[in-house]
Parts: C-alpha cells; sequence; structure tokens
C-alpha cells in the first residue's frame, strides 16, 4: 500500500482548490459578459434585475411626445382631433380608450409628412415620471385659453406676436402603472390575470432601447406612436391630449416658435424630411 506524505496532500488539495476557484471566476465572466452585451459595457436594465432583484423604484412610468405639425392655414386638423376627443367623452371603458389612442395615433401618422418639429421624454423612475406629468399638465393648461373670458380674437399668450394659422402643437402624455400586481379591473379568475408592469412592458422596452442617434429622427416618433397604439388600456393610470393654440379662432406662426426661446426645446428637433 503506497502512503503518501502529508505535504505532498496538502499541495494535491491547494491545487484542486485553485482550479475550482478558476472555473468559478470563468462561469461568472462568462456570465457578466452575457449580461453586458449590447449595452456598450452597461449592465443591461432587463437583465440586471436577473442579479439584483426588481428595482422598487419604477411603479409608474411616464410617456409625453409633442409634435408641431403644420396646417397651412386649415382647422381640418383641429376638428377632427376635437371630435375623437368629444366621442372618447362618452366613456372611459378600457375598449373606448383603445379606440381612441389608436385613432389619435393613427391620425398624427396620417399627417407624418406635415410635421415640422418634435419632443418626447420617458422616465422609468416613479417620482421623476409623476412629477414630469404634473409639470408638463400645469405648464401646459396654465398657457392654454380654456375659459369664455380668455378666448376672442386675442392671441393667448402675452408674449405672442400674431396669430396667423400656421402650426398646431399636439401633445400626447400619459402615465403607466408599472406595480407587479394583477390588472384589477380585467375578466376573467384573479389569478390568471396579468400584472399591470407585464401590460407596460413592451412600450417600455420600446422606449428603452433607441440609440442616442436615433431619439430625434421622424421614424422614431412613428414608431412611438404606432407602440402607443398597441399599450394595453387597463396600464394607462392617467393621460391627456392638448391641442396648442386653445382655441379655433387662435393660431401660431414660425415667427412665434423661432423667435420664443422657451419653443427652443421644440425647434432644436427638425423633422422636416429633406
Amino acid at each position: 500500500m503506497i502512503m503518501l506524505h502529508p505535504i505532498f496532500l496538502f499541495f494535491l488539495g491547494t491545487f484542486a482548490y485553485l482550479v475550482l476557484m478558476l472555473l468559478l471566476a470563468g462561469l461568472f465572466a462568462g456570465g457578466l459578459y452575457l449580461t453586458m452585451g449590447g449595452s456598450g459595457g452597461k449592465l443591461n436594465a432587463g437583465r440586471r434585475s436577473f442579479l439584483t432583484g426588481r428595482d422598487s423604484s419604477d411603479h409608474a412610468l411616464y410617456f409625453g411626445v409633442q409634435l408641431v405639425i403644420q396646417i397651412f392655414g386649415s382647422d381640418d386638423l383641429r376638428a377632427r382631433l376635437k371630435r375623437l376627443v368629444d366621442a372618447e367623452d362618452e366613456t372611459d371603458s378600457a375598449q373606448e380608450k383603445r379606440r381612441f389612442m389608436k385613432s389619435v395615433a393613427a391620425l398624427l401618422l396620417e399627417n407624418q409628412y406635415a410635421w415640422e418639429y418634435g419632443f418626447w421624454e420617458f422616465h422609468a423612475d416613479a417620482e421623476t415620471a409623476i412629477s414630469t406629468y404634473n409639470e408638463w399638465r400645469n405648464e401646459i393648461e396654465a398657457s392654454m385659453a380654456t375659459e369664455p373670458e380668455e378666448m376672442g380674437t386675442e392671441a393667448d399668450r402675452l408674449h405672442r406676436f400674431s396669430d396667423n394659422k400656421e402650426y398646431l402643437i399636439v401633445t400626447l402624455m400619459m402615465m403607466l402603472d408599472n406595480r407587479e400586481e394583477p390588472v384589477q379591473d380585467d375578466v376573467g379568475d384573479y389569478s390568471f390575470r396579468p400584472t399591470y408592469s407585464q401590460l407596460a412592458l413592451p412600450f417600455r422596452q420600446l422606449c428603452e432601447h433607441f440609440d442616442e442617434a436615433d431619439y430625434w429622427k421622424p421614424q422614431t416618433f412613428a414608431r412611438l406612436l404606432d407602440g402607443m397604439r398597441s399599450i394595453d388600456p387597463h396600464a394607462i393610470e392617467r393621460d391627456g391630449m392638448y391641442v396648442y393654440p386653445g382655441t379655433a379662432q387662435d393660431g401660431i406662426s414660425s415667427f412665434d416658435l423661432l423667435s420664443e426661446s422657451g419653443w427652443k426645446y421644440l425647434t432644436d428637433h427638425s423633422l422636416r424630411v429633406i
């Protein structure tokens, strides 16, 4: 019977331990490489949740888009948008909301040839999402003429230079429920219902996976509007649509847009196809 020296056994055990550690380190490094793949060296947000768990601060999502649309002195687009709003106000059902969102998006896509400028925002942090929604709503409603005393022949902003009907600014904004809870008002057994976050996920992935170089391209705005048509309305916690200026008698001119610094965030992003 061969007896191994204790020192030899010690080195043999140490060697086996080191080999095992190297194998585990290789597996871990490979996993990180896959997780970071396709994101420029940064951990992919969807895969990061597998390593660290779901981010508890993303229970609300915000999306807002604004389009400056040339109307060539016509009131047709405003009138068609108003009819959609009037019809949507008759009911708050999910199916009616779906029809409304699809109809508005289709109408704006139909007028893509007349898009002049655009801007959009998406936030997955709940605190930022809620504050941004309220900020957009408050600023837009404060700037628009909505009451009879405000309406008339005068432009509805003190710094406006004219009321020439050259453009409309259409704003769509929504806050999506992103909680990991089954949908309350859906059909079927409660335990089999999808969660709000599952309903919001396709649109969230769309917004989060644009390359920075593509943010302000007309094709991106078209994809965002098309994505809005497929959002399950059960995930829409609240939403709003605004058409500026606020009255059919008023208008906004190119001189107003380009000479007022308050519109710079819009006019910095031309959507005109040359």
